[in-house]
């Protein structure tokens, strides 16, 4: 484990981690409903909030990822960074940008078209969000046929109410437009907090924007790292474009566990 690189990060003071949960934190289940943490996650994180900024950055809906998680003094980032609150969300205020308000009509209204046929999609289940969503097909039997007829349903209703369509592992999520991404999410998350380093843990398409992020904060002086947790789908851009790449989610609550010893001990 290339454990030097991530103790010069988080050698740093404010440190921060900024995390993923589903196949990061949480094994890949069938169904989100389905995901938990991995044991002893969640003791791990309350140990390293009293050291570091800790965030949970999700594309879950906020309050369903904090749920999950369940830890008060973390940062709850939901939607891929649409979403925010500095605690649990049920005791701190949520904020939301007033331009993404604008999209929640049109989001739900797509939503509603794959519900109106979700016969034809059998294994098909939807994921509903405060804006947009997610529809799932990692129960269908065709995994391929049913993303296609996923797109052919909402490719042009899509594009005529101007939403956008992002794709993750065996999912189709409606999106909003704007610049609101996983990348752009830990760029605001080390301003706000003004973190000296950071270290970005996630696995899937959507944590990509993340991982690229990582050069830039470098550039602007933040020791940063990305780690990407190895699955048999992850993409290969992913594997090739991290700092760190562990081999599941068990690996991955082992590194973390050594990151919070560094936070614990490794000064002093």
């Amino acid at each position: 484990m290339p454990i030097p690189a991530m103790q010069s990060v988080l050698s740093q003071r404010p440190a921060g981690l900024a995390l993923d949960f589903d196949g990061t934190l949480s094994p890949i289940a069938p169904t989100a409903e389905g995901a938990q943490l991995y044991p002893g996650a969640r003791e791990l994180l309350e140990r390293a909030r009293q050291h570091a900024r800790v965030a949970i950055m999700t594309g879950r809906a906020i309050d369903d990822g904090a749920k999950k998680i369940n830890v008060e003094g973390l940062t709850y980032i939901g939607t891929h960074g649409l979403e925010w609150s500095e605690g649990l969300p049920w005791t701190h205020p949520i904020e939301i940008s007033e331009e993404a308000l604008a999209y929640a009509a049109p989001g739900k209204y797509l939503l509603d078209l794959v519900e109106q046929r979700i016969d034809e999609l059998p294994g098909v289940y939807v994921q509903r969000k405060r804006i947009g969503g997610t529809l799932h097909y990692r129960l269908a039997s065709d995994a391929e046929e049913t993303r296609q007829k996923l797109l052919a349903i909402l490719d042009e209703p899509a594009r005529r109410v101007n939403m956008s369509l992002s794709e993750g592992k065996r999912m189709v999520e409606v999106r909003v437009p704007l610049a609101i991404d996983k990348g752009q999410a830990l760029l605001r998350f080390v301003r706000r907090y003004a973190l000296r380093g950071v270290l970005f843990a996630g696995d899937d398409r959507t944590d990509l924007d993340a991982v690229l992020a990582i050069p830039r904060l470098r550039e602007q002086g933040v020791a940063a790292l990305s780690v990407v947790v190895q699955h048999p789908d992850t993409l290969p851009e992913l594997l090739h474009s991290a700092d760190i790449v562990v081999q599941g989610v068990p690996e991955m609550i082992a590194l973390l566990a050594e990151a919070v010893e560094w936070l614990e001990h490794g000064n002093g």
